[in-house]
């Protein structure tokens, strides 16, 4: 099994690619997402977590699947606390 060695922030990969290749910038994500500016901000810097409800609501504006988010976090979440457990 292949594992990635640092798993990134699901919000590095909502602005890297789906959010630069989409031309869309935070304020226009939030409005299309029916959230805060704040909310889009956070989590492209790594500040807050992609739930499973706004996975849904990713997958409705992007086209992308809500499971995609939910495991990408699942992956830096756990990443995460096998780093603080070392």
């Amino acid at each position: 099994m292949i594992k990635n060695p640092k798993p990134m922030h699901p919000g590095t990969v909502l602005n890297e690619i789906y959010m630069k290749e989409s031309g869309l910038n935070q304020s226009q994500l939030a409005v299309k997402c029916g959230c805060s500016a704040r909310k889009i901000n956070e989590i492209v810097n790594g500040k807050r977590a992609i739930s499973p409800e706004f996975a849904l609501i990713l997958e409705r504006v992007l086209g992308t699947s809500a499971e995609m988010w939910v495991r990408i976090q699942a992956e830096y979440d756990l990443a995460l606390a096998r780093s603080k457990s070392v």
